[in-house]
């Protein structure tokens, strides 16, 4: 057996934590048939198969996963060496791409990115907001904070933090439209409102009684689109808190009568679960969401 690059060993464990020759390859910022290279020379060396593939991309096989610990603490003892050569204290390092909602992304994630910069200086982040999360699959994202709980092979999904929805309208068109007192005064009002397809969300059933009684004027899928027309006066709109709730554009309605609330998953794909780096963002977002409870359950006094 010839002696081991250890170098090699980055890209064994570039392909077990992405599974795709293509997604770790754009992780590493190289070829992915330096991926394939880098690889087959390490099972050269070890005179073993490290991986199989499958439909749904590379697996390790037993000799792999008997590897795997190996590779991982050789990984943190090189990180640590990097960091006691350039005297400084000891902080996981590399790219750690999180996909979240626009709302949530743009206005909890990005901004709680400060402390987390000066805690660990060498995690870079990646920030891929959208509305389509279930459209990413294993090895595209590293942590995945979404509205949906699928069940679905491969991730390891935990309860990140509850969010109010409620409803809002700017003070011009309070004052150019009837007093709102209570539920039923809604039929004498617009709405901004959600495009059916989010009112399948079983946590929202409960606001469609809200769209029965009001005149929806304008419909969007995008959260800051709503909050613009609610702020320029279109109709009310149902808004998460955290975005609107210290709006100085936007005024409460009937918060001792309207109210739905929502749930936020982090999802991590299963092979990233040892990773430090991943683990350490992990724990950051849930620090994150516990410092913004007020802002995502607001204590809303009745009245």
């Amino acid at each position: 057996m010839n002696s081991m690059d250890l170098e090699d060993l980055r890209y064994f464990l570039a392909l077990m934590r992405y599974g795709k020759l293509a997604v770790a390859a754009q992780r590493l910022g190289v070829e992915h048939t330096t991926i394939r290279r880098r690889v087959s020379a390490l099972e050269k060396d070890l005179g073993v198969r490290l991986f199989d593939k499958t439909p749904g991309g590379w697996i390790l096989t037993s000799a792999g996963q008997r590897l795997l610990p190996y590779a991982q603490r050789i990984e943190s003892e090189s990180d640590s060496a990097r960091a006691a050569i350039s005297d400084r204290k000891h902080s996981p390092q590399g790219t750690v791409r999180i996909v979240a909602t626009d709302g949530f992304g743009g206005t909890v994630i990005a901004p709680g990115l400060a402390r987390l910069r000066t805690e660990h200086p060498a995690i870079e982040i990646e920030l891929v907001t959208t509305s389509d999360l279930l459209s990413y699959g294993v090895g595209e994202f590293d942590i995945a904070v979404t509205l949906h709980r699928p069940e679905r092979p491969g991730f390891k999904m935990m309860h990140l933090c509850d969010y109010d929805l409620r409803l809002y309208a700017s003070p011009r068109y309070l004052a150019d439209h009837p007093p709102i007192t209570e539920p039923e005064d809604l039929a004498s009002h617009d709405i901004v409102w959600f495009v059916e397809s989010l009112l399948e969300l079983p946590e929202l059933q409960s606001a469609q009684d809200i769209a029965t009684k009001a005149n929806i004027v304008f419909r969007t899928t995008n959260l800051f689109a709503q909050l613009e027309a609610a702020a320029s006066g279109v109709g009310m709109a149902l808004i998460p808190c955290f975005l609107a709730h210290n709006d100085p554009r936007l005024r409460p309605v009937l918060h001792a009568h309207v109210r739905a609330q929502r749930s936020f998953w982090m999802i991590v794909p299963t092979r990233l679960l040892n990773t430090e780096r991943v683990t350490t963002v992990c724990d950051h977002l849930v620090e994150t969401a516990r410092g913004e409870v007020a802002r995502l359950v607001p204590n809303i006094p009745p009245g």
